[in-house]
């Protein structure tokens, strides 16, 4: 009885740990997250910056050719950390149930510890009446 109250008590706390784990990750995802918002805002701002400064301007074709590639290469950087913050956001998810999962779990392992404490303090106590 004793092995099993033990065996139970150490699976909740194995579990208060990978809750623990589960939260630092989440706590790193969230900061790549907020640091890809920050990229694609600085790349809004960029491209925005380059579409207006030659709004009324005559261009040569050497500085058109060079802003339509600056563009172009920014805007598929700006897709990247979109998808990537896509990405980002279902492993936050992901990792949030795990959270929830193992808290579940975490509460059940010490329910049946508490459960077979109770028990065996029964049990003692009847051996000591008899």
């Amino acid at each position: 009885m004793q092995k099993k109250i033990k065996r139970f008590h150490r699976l909740a706390t194995v579990r208060k740990k990978d809750i623990s784990k589960e939260i630092t990750n989440s706590n790193l995802v969230e900061n790549e997250i907020i640091k890809n918002e920050n990229l694609i805002d600085q790349i809004n701002s960029i491209m925005e910056n380059s579409k207006n400064s030659s709004s009324n301007k005559i261009i040569n074709s050497g500085f058109f050719k060079n802003n339509a590639k600056l563009l172009t290469t920014l805007q598929s950087q700006k897709n990247i950390a979109s998808n990537r913050n896509k990405y980002l956001r279902a492993e936050k998810e992901t990792i949030r149930q795990k959270i929830v999962i193992n808290n579940l779990k975490k509460i059940k392992a010490e329910e049946k510890s508490m459960e077979y404490k109770r028990s065996f303090i029964s049990e003692l106590e009847k051996k000591n009446f008899q």
